[in-house]
């Protein structure tokens, strides 16, 4: 899946028209589009970037989802608490 871009024109305002034999041309200057890949090297380094401060965030949210998971309650028979009434 690729995206096309006017090399000349503005993104913001990208009109495309099809010519006859099937090629995608500019609506504002009339010259071919170029096709842009979907993944450039530029994507992949801020997504490098972003999971190297994003990890450990994710890793700690897992510890103590996983440390509240495993708590026991202690399992005495006798009551934490005596209450004494007088």
């Amino acid at each position: 899946m690729s995206r096309y871009y006017c090399p000349f024109c503005s993104s913001r305002y990208q009109l495309t028209k099809t010519r006859r034999d099937g090629v995608l041309i500019c609506g504002q200057c009339d010259e071919p589009l170029i096709k842009s890949p979907l993944i450039n090297s530029k994507k992949i380094f801020g997504l490098v970037a972003a999971s190297a401060f994003l990890a450990p965030l994710l890793i700690m949210i897992l510890f103590v989802i996983e440390e509240i998971n495993t708590d026991e309650f202690p399992t005495n028979s006798e009551p934490l608490v005596r209450l004494s009434f007088k």
